[in-house]
């Protein structure tokens, strides 16, 4: 990193393995944060600090809640640990009694060794752990999701209005999920179905006057003169060529609004340089395109936000015909009123 300038070479150094000389070739910045968000977050979850600082955060929550176990059933229970739960196929091979014993207590809610059976059998997954561990790794999410559950009761009955925020977030969540499965994902992924609305519609997909064009994008000018000139030698442009680029984007219609970068030329065949935000575009028009109805990959986009627009409708139409709704007049009429007053 005492390296200054591409082409920098280091002094002779010695490490366990021999000698070094070391060049700088360039220097890569660090990516934006929105891509290295979920990297961060996986780095910090594996922290040991994170990890003991939850671990002090779980025994300080069972002593609050006063959690008791009862160490012989949960000794018998974890006796039953084998080879299968690290195989995600665990099943309970103990006496048909024994699922009624309880195993842990959280304030007045008593757990039995049947609860814990029924949360494995939901939740067991193929693991590298042994068996030992895994099944202790098991116990301790199942006391801690106990904890949150008893927690959450408390909360509900001396605050109601934690009861609307808990239920508000459940529905939340269900409605996204819902969406998601029926609609969003439908829209984006069924290209059948894209196309078949496209040619429903196509009277909506009309495009003004358009240049077919394609942009390279770099702070370094002298890349932009020396490939423009590669480009009317008539240069058979390789892969190599492109990567010195930052940017890239190839041949498509663009129309005016679209693009500032392609706002800003002069709308004729050729090549057009210009430089936009500290940055250098070498632009290349095709051809001048005449108004007219739009291609389905030029207007793609469009057509998966109204295609969606259009299942949302259909399903909710179909919702409401399977479960049809009926308003009480005279209490809208007072809720309103009551309302309008506040």
């Amino acid at each position: 990193f005492a390296l200054a300038k591409p082409g920098d070479i280091s002094d002779p150094f010695k490490s366990s393995i021999g000698w070094h000389i070391i060049r700088l070739d360039k220097k890569i910045p660090l990516p934006p944060y929105g891509e290295m968000a979920e990297s961060l977050k996986r780095k910090v979850a594996r922290d040991e600090r994170l990890q003991i600082s939850q671990q002090a955060l779980n025994t300080k929550r069972r002593k609050d809640f006063g959690f008791i176990e009862v160490a012989e059933n949960k000794k018998f229970f974890f006796d039953l640990a084998d080879s299968t739960l690290t195989k995600g196929k665990w099943q309970y091979k103990g006496d048909f009694a024994s699922l009624s014993k309880p195993l842990f207590k959280v304030q007045t809610k008593s757990v039995s060794v049947g609860n814990f059976v029924n949360y494995i059998k939901t939740n067991q997954a193929p693991s590298s752990m042994i068996p030992a561990a895994h099944i202790t790794q098991l116990y301790n999410f199942y006391v801690d999701e106990v904890i949150t559950e008893v927690e959450e009761a408390m909360l509900i009955k001396e605050k109601p209005e934690f009861k609307n925020l808990l239920t508000e977030y459940r529905e939340g969540i269900l409605f996204f999920e819902i969406m998601e499965k029926e609609i969003w994902n439908r829209a984006s992924q069924d290209t059948s179905g894209q196309r078949g609305f496209y040619e429903r519609n196509k009277a909506k997909y009309v495009g003004g006057n358009r240049v077919e064009a394609r942009i390279f994008s770099t702070p370094d000018k002298n890349l932009i003169t020396d490939f423009k000139k590669k480009i009317e030698k008539g240069d058979t442009i390789q892969n190599a060529d492109i990567k010195k680029f930052k940017s890239v984007q190839g041949f498509r219609n663009y129309e005016k609004g679209e693009s500032k970068i392609i706002d800003n030329v002069t709308w004729s065949s050729g090549l057009h340089e210009i430089e936009v935000d500290k940055t250098f575009h070498l632009i290349e028009i095709n051809r001048l395109v005449a108004p007219g109805t739009k291609s389905f990959e030029e207007a793609r986009a469009s057509i998966i936000s109204d295609f969606q627009n259009e299942l949302e409708q259909n399903w909710i139409a179909l919702l409401r015909k399977k479960y049809p709704v009926q308003i009480n007049q005279k209490v809208k009429k007072n809720v309103v009123t009551a309302l309008v007053k506040k």
